[in-house]
């Protein structure tokens, strides 16, 4: 059975959530929100973790239907 791709919008939209957590999470850093800084670190690896195996998943499935 045929996997399915991640549609590209949605790993254009968590890469910009990624980098929305990033610029979050220096903000919170510079008013020593450790905290804060670091679920937003957190949250920033887990969504870039995300995008990562989406782009490696369609190119896989890419790969493998051609």
């Amino acid at each position: 059975m045929e996997g399915t791709k991640f549609h590209p919008l949605i790993l254009i939209s968590l890469s910009i959530n990624a980098i929305a957590m990033g610029i979050i999470a220096c903000e919170n850093y510079s008013q020593n929100n450790i905290g804060f800084t670091v679920t937003y670190t957190i949250l920033f690896l887990f969504i870039i973790a995300l995008t990562i195996y989406g782009v490696v998943r369609n190119r896989k499935i890419k790969r493998n239907s051609s």
